[in-house]
């Protein structure tokens, strides 16, 4: 997808504006933005799967924020489907749930960082 790098750009720039965050890599199909606290990887793999990783700052144990939506917002993660992205336009809604859902992420909730470090995907009704 062509435009993956703006579309991340666009989509993530609440990050840098509103929570302090910078970028700090960028790949044609990887995008990582740090913080002090918390570490942001988008990903997009050659079969048009847009991944977002969330880790803690100094990194400890990276998680799919899927697993975050379907532990917290289990109707949101269902509506996502595969996360295959097959426009651009679907690819910019899979990149919004962050800014609507991931407060607690974006601000380092050391709780949420707990529960997503103890939570299996196979522990959490679908």
């Amino acid at each position: 997808m062509h435009r993956f790098l703006e579309d991340v750009g666009e989509e993530f720039r609440f990050l840098v504006e509103q929570y302090g965050f910078t970028e700090t890599k960028t790949e044609p199909t990887r995008v990582r933005y740090s913080s002090s606290d918390v570490i942001i990887e988008v990903t997009y793999s050659d079969r048009g799967e847009v991944d977002v990783l969330i880790d803690e700052n100094p990194p400890s144990h990276r998680f799919q924020f899927r697993l975050y939506l379907r532990l917290f917002y289990t109707a949101v993660e269902k509506g996502l489907g595969y996360g295959i992205a097959e426009s651009e336009d679907a690819m910019a809604r899979e990149l919004k749930h962050l800014s609507s859902y991931g407060e607690p992420l974006l601000t380092h909730d050391q709780d949420v960082f707990d529960r997503l470090r103890t939570v299996k995907w196979s522990e959490i009704p679908r």
